[in-house]
């Protein structure tokens, strides 16, 4: 950089036009959409393009796809309820790295298991506390909605970590009035692995849980941001005639409703293609 700026020390540099210029109003301003995503998801910020990329504001923005803003937060590569849990401490952290001043519409916390320990409720208060924003979802808020809207209620759940996790998980599931017909995991407790998992083995893991379900399944879910589903969920619904909802697609739908974004349906799962 001191060459550079050594070597064009000596010459004339051209006469600039000051051009006017006007600031866009609200109405003329894309839907503000702002993610929070693990330090360690290799999945969430890709799939979000996937199933909301195409949407466009319904009565502002004219038309205008999103704009996503994203940041990251710190966290542990290994999956524990301590680890996860800890993340509650540093939101400050990550939230002030958006642009100050800022307002967004809706903002996303991308991980499903940490919403069920720090608490829907107090991370949407968080949130709120250090951004100028509208509305705040996760993964978990919009599973829930989300099952709600395509009127399951004997779901297949499927997760990549630990069973202390995933028996939370599912029994705040039972407690939402859900009914859970099989359930299955991958045991893997790092996140980098996670990510990392094949997409056909998570269809392998679907086609597990709908042979030994005890219950004919309305609905599957699969629960976490670092599992890459959104091309298989189209697949997995043609072949077993139920919805699957992934956590990414969920949070994905519901930030998409909360902004009221028109949403095109184009391979992306029965959810979305709910009146």
């Amino acid at each position: 950089m001191t060459a550079n700026v050594t070597k064009f020390k000596d010459r004339t540099p051209p006469e600039f036009t000051h051009v006017p210029f006007r600031v866009a109003s609200a109405a003329e301003t894309a839907v503000q959409m702002g993610l929070v995503t693990l330090e360690t998801d290799l999945t969430i910020e890709t799939e979000l393009r996937h199933f909301i990329g195409d949407t466009v504001g319904t009565d502002v923005g004219h038309g205008q796809p999103p704009t996503i803003l994203h940041s990251r937060i710190a966290c542990d590569d290994q999956v524990t309820v301590e680890n996860l849990t800890a993340m509650k401490e540093r939101f400050a952290d990550a939230l002030a790295l958006f642009p100050p001043g800022y307002h967004f519409d809706v903002i996303g916390y991308g991980c499903t298991s940490a919403s069920l320990l720090i608490g829907e409720d107090t991370v949407q208060a968080i949130v709120k506390s250090h951004v100028d924003v509208d509305h705040v979802t996760t993964p978990l808020t919009g599973a829930r909605r989300a099952l709600k809207e395509v009127g399951a209620r004997n779901i297949g759940y499927l997760a990549p970590y630990i069973s202390e996790i995933s028996e939370k998980m599912c029994f705040l599931l039972e407690d939402d009035g859900f009914e859970i017909g099989a359930a299955a995991t991958f045991g893997e407790g790092r996140d980098s692995i996670v990510g990392c998992i094949h997409p056909q083995s998570i269809l392998d893991a679907i086609d597990a849980i709908t042979s030994s379900a005890t219950i004919p399944l309305d609905a599957i879910f699969i629960s976490c941001t670092s599992l890459k589903c959104a091309l298989i969920i189209a697949i997995a619904e043609a072949q077993y005639g139920i919805p699957v909802i992934s956590s990414n697609s969920a949070i994905a739908w519901d930030m998409a409703r909360l902004a009221r974004l028109a949403m095109p349906e184009n391979e992306k799962g029965l959810l979305f293609q709910q009146d």
